[in-house]
This record gives C-alpha cells, structure tokens and sequence, in this order.
C-alpha cells in the first residue's frame, strides 16, 4: 500500500492514473468509523491531497467565490472573504469541534454526499458549481447534479474535485444557515436550512434556500416554485413556501428523530431563517 502526497494537481493525475488510489484530504468522515466503513473502500493506495497548495486557495474571481478542495471548515469561518458568503461561514463554524475543524474539508463535504452534511446545504441554496479535473480533462457540474444520492456523486474514477465556485450574486446578499440538532455541533443535523435573498425596498427580488438532513439529496425547489418567493413577503406567502420545502422533504427515521418530526422542523426551520433573512420578525 502506498500513501501518495502529491504537491500538484497535475502530480495527483498523474498519480491517480498510475495507482488508482482513494483520494483523502481531512478524513473525519471516512475514518471516524473505519472498521465498518473499511469494505467499501476496493483501492489499495491512497492519495492525500492536503499539500497541494492551489487547492488551498480562497479567490475572488470574476464569477465569484472560488473555494479550494482541500480548504478547511476553520480557514473558511477564519478568512474575511466568507464576509461576502456569511451562510457558509456559518456552517463551518459548527462542523464539529475545532479539532474535525482544522482538518474536514469543503471538497470532502461535498464529495462525501452525506445528507447531514453542514457545508453542503449552504452551497446548494447557491447553486454552487464543483469543478472536476481527471486524466481526460476538466469540467463543471452544478452540486444538484453532482450530488446523485447518500453517498453517491457524478465524480469520476478517474477524477478529483478541484474547486467549489459560489456565483457572485450570492455573495453580499442577506442569508443565514440555521441547523436542528440534539447536542449542538457535537451530534450531526436533524435538520438544516441556508436561505439567501435580495430585496428591493419591501420588494423581494429572488430567493434561495436549500435544506439538509431530510431527503438523500438537499432539498431545492424547482424554479417554478422558487420564483413564488419574489414580490412582497408576508406570513401567509412564508407558510406556503415553508409547506412546499416540506412536502418536497423525503426524511428517514433514525435514532436522532422520526421522519415526521424531521419534516414538521423543516416547516418551522424555513420559516424562522427566512424570517430573519427578511426581517419580519
């Protein structure tokens, strides 16, 4: 077995086509649990992605908020660039302690497709792009299409997350992360919401709110639903739009919570960060 720490991301390719190893960046997830987690791993080397220092970069770019793979939850609630995408700092803030902090990853987060996954929902009310490279070249997928399933991605075998881009009409815009859990950042979510916005006056221009931790998938609507958030917001337009992030919530009952208390807080958690977003309270 060979544990590969490439400095380049051409290096990893390289390395990848070679070996075909597991990519590893932070590893809170896959290692935490590694005796029952060990048999769906069939590489026999591993590549380590954490010096590669291009993908530890945080930019403004023309299209936005360009996140690096191997950027840490502590480096993005640390760094004044989040100022423009608070909702994310937010989530990062409690991804566990401040251990799993120093070391979890945004591209881990995304490619681990957990659906309690903090990061991720934040990134999901953005629509956020991950970009791809591989052995054959480079591409760009929107997360909704990247993330397929509980644990289950778009992503190549041959291929590695480079960057996540947040588009920058996102950034500089009122949002907020709120999440539902038992024993604050200790314990995963039972429920999680991003919502962001932009308003005009007493106008609401667009919004976007993605929720976490009740269905495979996080939870968006489509954009024919999404547009009933423009215009003036009151409490009966907000009711309506939290029962459609309900109704379109497939939650799983588990030791946390059952199913149907998942979806009543998905309710009461859209509603409140809207709320907030907007200022009615």
């Amino acid at each position: 077995m060979a544990w590969l720490k490439p400095k380049s991301v051409d290096e990893a390719l390289k390395w990848m086509e070679e070996y075909r190893p597991k990519i590893v960046c932070g590893g809170t997830d896959l290692f935490v649990d590694w005796h029952s987690r060990k048999g769906l791993v069939n590489a026999e080397h591993w590549l380590d992605i954490q010096e590669i220092s291009e993908l530890k970069q945080i930019q403004m770019t023309e299209e936005g908020l360009s996140l690096g793979a191997a950027v840490t939850a502590s480096q993005i609630w640390q760094d004044d660039k989040l100022d423009a995408f608070p909702s994310l700092r937010q989530a990062a803030r409690i991804v566990g302690g401040w251990q799993v902090q120093n070391r979890a990853s945004i591209g881990g987060n995304v490619a681990n497709a957990s659906p309690a996954a903090d990061m991720v929902v934040p990134l999901a009310a953005a629509r956020a792009v991950i970009r791809l490279s591989g052995v054959n070249g480079s591409r760009s997928l929107p997360i909704s299409d990247f993330i397929l399933g509980p644990r289950q991605t778009a992503l190549a075998p041959d291929e590695m997350i480079t960057s996540v881009l947040v588009p920058k009409e996102c950034l500089h815009v009122p949002q907020i992360f709120m999440r539902h859990d038992q024993r604050g950042a200790t314990d995963i979510s039972i429920v999680s919401v991003a919502v962001i916005a932009k308003s005009s006056g007493d106008q609401l221009e667009w919004a976007r709110a993605a929720v976490g931790a009740a269905n495979a998938v996080p939870v968006i609507l489509p954009e024919e639903q999404e547009a009933l958030w423009q215009g003036v917001m009151d409490e009966d337009k907000l009711t309506r739009m939290s029962e459609l992030y309900a109704a379109s919530s497939n939650p799983i009952s588990d030791v946390r919570a059952s199913a149907e208390y998942r979806r009543a807080m998905v309710k009461v958690f859209t509603a409140r960060a809207a709320r907030q977003v907007l200022g009615l309270n």
